[in-house]
């Protein structure tokens, strides 16, 4: 552009010349401006200004995640109360998971945000129903210990809640996302409940009140699977099964 500048400075210097040879003509740059006085007459040429890109939000809030999945407690030995049991929560169990991410903030790493940090709010609902009457019970010492159930019941199981919070990574390639978390968990109830007819309801202790566990997840449009391990035993160290819990399903809605 300054090229451009010079010549079309160099054509006007030359037609003041031979218009009238006592013009005077005077030009000066001043930044990407070229400055110039002809016979009197003051013409300024500059550069075009260059288009700025336009500013990329940075931050973005998402609203409303769900979660449903398959829980399954790893095969580990019972102890202290439980032992003896054969293993029980493992051999006589099957579990499901509903979740729920009422909020999430990403902030993009990059303008084309494919790759950004995330923090959210969860909340989780963990059930275990046991195949064969069954349910767990405090005694009056407080230790937790299985029991029996006699007669016809429907629907025994055992129920945690947790609310949590989540910090991960997560990266963007067309319409796939992919998302890494680590999840810190607070336990909201524990209770065990069966139908012998009537529903029975009762709290629980033994559980960890504190869960921490990793996860992934991958997604399309909003719609794809998960997968999450806890870290932290479901029980609390010497009571009961000591294992973990691993729980895969599908996710939409983020």
């Amino acid at each position: 552009m300054k090229r451009i500048i010079t010549l079309l400075a160099l054509i006007a210097i030359a037609s003041a010349a031979h218009a009238q040879t006592d013009s005077l003509v005077v030009f000066d740059t001043n930044g990407d401006n070229l400055e110039i006085s002809i016979a009197g007459f003051d013409i300024t040429l500059s550069e075009e200004d260059k288009t700025e890109k336009p500013k990329v939000k940075r931050v973005t809030t998402n609203f409303i995640g769900i979660s449903l999945g398959y829980n399954v407690l790893t095969q580990m030995p019972n102890y202290g109360n439980w032992a003896g049991e054969q293993n029980f929560m493992t051999d006589n169990t099957h579990g499901w998971r509903l979740g729920c991410e009422p909020f999430s903030v990403q902030v993009s790493l990059d303008r084309r945000k494919s790759i950004f940090l995330r923090a959210a709010l969860n909340t989780y609902v963990d059930n275990y129903r046991f195949k064969t009457p069954m349910t767990l019970i405090n005694d009056k010492d407080g230790n937790l210990l299985p029991k029996d159930i006699e007669g016809k019941v429907k629907k025994s199981r055992i129920s945690t809640g947790y609310i949590g919070l989540c910090a991960g990574m997560g990266f963007r390639i067309s319409r796939l996302l992919l998302m890494f978390d680590f999840n810190a968990d607070l336990l909201t109830k524990s209770v065990a409940m069966y139908k012998n007819p009537k529903k029975t309801r009762y709290d629980i202790s033994g559980f960890n009140n504190v869960r921490y566990k990793v996860g992934a997840s991958a997604t399309i449009n909003g719609f794809g699977i998960y997968v999450d391990y806890s870290l932290t035993p479901l029980f609390r160290e010497g009571v009961g099964n000591d294992g973990n819990v691993i729980s895969l399903g599908t996710r939409w809605g983020f």
